[in-house]
């Protein structure tokens, strides 16, 4: 039997921006920011990390671009990696599988023009509240996302979903997957996923090793591609963990 295969979610699971840490905490910077909130691990993340390079192979899963991700100062052991929410995924030599770019690049095109009319009423009707842009990859537009400028929780929060009702009643949304998750609402078009990119890179890497597959990640968003795996981990005080302690206290049903 092989070592553990591990599909992780980067921000929010192995680290977060500094504002995201408890104070006192004692914090490695391990990302950099082109808006300044760089991301940083504590010495529990530090020790993950450690642990996962420790005992198996290590495949970062991110709604990162390539660009962010080159951003990313940490050793994964591997460049294989799964980028821009499924449309981009780096084989071991860190290079981006060519057919699987054609493939989401297809898929994205097709949904160009309702997201350029997306980001344009988002700019038009919330102005400087928000700032909206959508992701590209090798020159295909992937996913669009909203964030709002506010700093308090209370003001993004109604900000992010005036901003997702807003979308909801001017658009046919129903061609592309919506995320809420904090300061972050993003649309990808259907057919592009971090699931269906990460079926696609087991039947590639597994095979018959019995090499047990965990997937790691905290938001809602993530869960579909942890499904594929053996085991799922996820952080405390994550999405993910949030969801599981309201179903257990009952408040809310299953």
């Amino acid at each position: 039997m092989g070592q553990c295969i591990y599909l992780t979610d980067l921000d929010d699971t192995l680290f977060r921006s500094f504002n995201k840490h408890p104070q006192g905490e004692s914090l490695t910077r391990v990302t950099t920011a082109t808006n300044g909130h760089h991301g940083h691990m504590n010495p529990a993340q530090r020790g993950l990390l450690a642990a996962l390079r420790a005992t198996g192979a290590v495949i970062p899963v991110t709604a990162r671009s390539t660009d962010a991700f080159s951003r990313v100062h940490l050793d994964f052991g591997t460049r294989r990696a799964i980028l821009a929410n499924g449309a981009v995924i780096l084989n071991d030599e860190g290079i981006a599988d060519p057919d699987w770019l054609a493939h989401t690049a297809q898929i994205g095109r097709s949904a160009e023009s309702l997201l350029l009319e997306m980001s344009a009423l988002i700019g038009v009707e919330l102005g400087a509240a928000a700032r909206s842009w959508i992701v590209e990859e090798y020159g295909a537009p992937v996913y669009f996302c909203v964030k709002m400028n506010a700093s308090g929780a209370e003001e993004v929060q109604s900000g992010i979903c005036a901003a997702a009702e807003l979308l909801a009643s001017r658009f046919d949304l129903s061609g592309l997957q919506q995320h809420v998750n904090g300061n972050n609402l993003s649309f990808t078009p259907i057919g592009i996923s971090k699931r269906q990119a990460c079926r696609h890179l087991i039947d590639h890497i597994k095979g018959s090793s019995g090499a047990p597959l965990i997937g790691i990640g905290d938001s809602l968003t993530d869960l579909p591609f942890m499904g594929l795996c053996d085991f799922i981990m996820t952080p405390s005080r994550s999405q993910i963990a949030d969801l599981m302690a309201r179903m257990s206290d009952g408040s809310l049903a299953p």
